[in-house]
């Protein structure tokens, strides 16, 4: 039985090629760049930095593996690179889990919280580069998830810092899900030495057809369910 079927969800998706500003991925409500509530963020002056000026395609990989999981507690869900926060918008709306958003560029909390507002769920914001990530927030942290964030050798070393440290550990779970680029594929590469680190090739059909990879460390069902 699927844990989030108490709160009677219908994954509702859309494709996101069409004239609308905004289409649907597993329930969430996402903006495109020509939203008018995107627009008027840029406006302001928040000006995505580091290729956030999108909501990334491989966020509909970890949404489509996530759905199905019988979490057995409530989570305490961090996400990395988050840029305009989908995945952690998903986390708080179909489980309820207390999550984070974190990312390196300032600019991009309004665009979380927008998003968030925008689909009635309710997460925290936060100015976190990958290399501050310590014990102290591992402890407090029972997931990490996050999408095409590993794009050159200086986020490859960044994440190869963090895989050693959750592998260490037996109380986390990270997935970090890519399209395949050079610097995440080394990243497996120099990963295989731990038993609990593996790659899994995933597809999805909507609301984008794509064919990516999703890197674990620890095992889900091992630890959450």
């Amino acid at each position: 039985m699927k844990y989030n079927q108490r709160f009677n969800i219908k994954y509702k998706t859309t494709q996101v090629r069409g004239r609308s500003n905004n289409f649907w991925a597993f329930g969430v409500n996402i903006f495109k760049p020509n939203h008018p509530d995107v627009q008027a963020l840029v406006e302001d002056g928040f000006v995505p930095q580091h290729y956030a000026s999108k909501v990334w395609q491989s966020n509909f990989l970890l949404m489509n593996i996530l759905k199905d999981i019988p979490f057995k507690r409530k989570l305490k869900v961090l996400e990395i690179g988050a840029g305009w926060g989908a995945l952690s918008v998903f986390m708080n709306k179909h489980y309820d889990a207390d999550v984070t958003a974190s990312d390196l560029d300032a600019n991009l909390k309004p665009y979380q919280q927008s998003l968030a507002e925008h689909n009635d769920t309710e997460i925290d914001s936060q100015t976190i580069a990958i290399e501050d990530i310590d014990d102290t927030l591992l402890e407090d942290t029972d997931l990490i998830v996050a999408s095409d964030i590993c794009y050159n050798q200086d986020t490859k070393q960044a994440l190869q810092s963090l895989v050693e440290s959750v592998a260490c550990r037996n109380d986390v779970v990270m997935l970090l899900a890519d399209i395949g680029r050079k610097a995440f594929m080394q990243l497996s590469d120099d990963n295989q030495n731990f038993t609990d680190v593996a790659l899994h090739n995933h597809s999805i059909a909507q609301p984008i057809e794509m064919d990516g990879y999703v890197l674990s460390v620890n095992s889900l069902e091992g630890v959450l369910c």
